[in-house]
């Protein structure tokens, strides 16, 4: 057949611009992509923990018996709701709805900003009227920042104005609004 031109892909023939072809490998990369795979998994994993260990929250449960510091008239627990036109802050607590009532506040936006200083200065005051109040439940609404959740979370647990910090609320509890 001397008018035939060779086809390249002939073993240990010519390619089309007459360089030699190589034979063909075949790689077995099965256990390459298991440990790569595993190695994804690994570090999703390791990502999460992470970020489950940077914010300090606790989560709420449900206790079998009943607890005494829901009786207790010196402690309350607050409730800031942070929206995106401000934030409103509300106690509950075993005292009676008129006393619980005069904590209710609406905090304006500052400046286009929440105003985490005011929000501080009214539960500093909650504070000092109810001493052994510790749970702050935080309800963001959608659409509310990151870094807010972080800043009213500061605002709560501590209050810094008076030179040395002072604990206001340390147990903040992150929740969302059932619709």
């Amino acid at each position: 057949m001397a008018g035939q031109a060779s086809t390249s892909d002939e073993v240990g023939g010519k390619g089309p611009f007459g360089e030699a072809t190589a034979e063909p490998i075949d790689l077995n990369l099965t256990a390459l992509m298991d440990i790569l795979s595993n190695l994804l998994f690994f570090l999703l994993a390791s990502f999460g923990a992470t970020v489950l260990m940077a914010i300090n929250v606790s989560v709420p449960v449900q206790a079998a018996e009943a607890s005494d510091v829901a009786s207790d008239p010196s402690s309350v627990t607050a409730t800031v709701r942070l929206a995106a036109t401000g934030i409103e802050v509300a106690a509950t607590g075993p005292q009676d709805a008129a006393q619980l009532a005069a904590w209710k506040k609406s905090i304006p936006l500052h400046s286009g900003d929440l105003d985490f200083a005011a929000l501080t200065d009214h539960l500093r005051r909650m504070k000092e009227k109810y001493p052994k109040s510790e749970t702050m439940v935080l309800l963001p609404e959608r659409g509310v920042r990151y870094d807010a959740l972080v800043r009213a979370m500061d605002a709560a647990r501590e209050d810094r104005a008076n030179g040395a910090p002072s604990k206001l609320f340390p147990q903040v509890v992150v929740s969302t609004v059932v619709k």
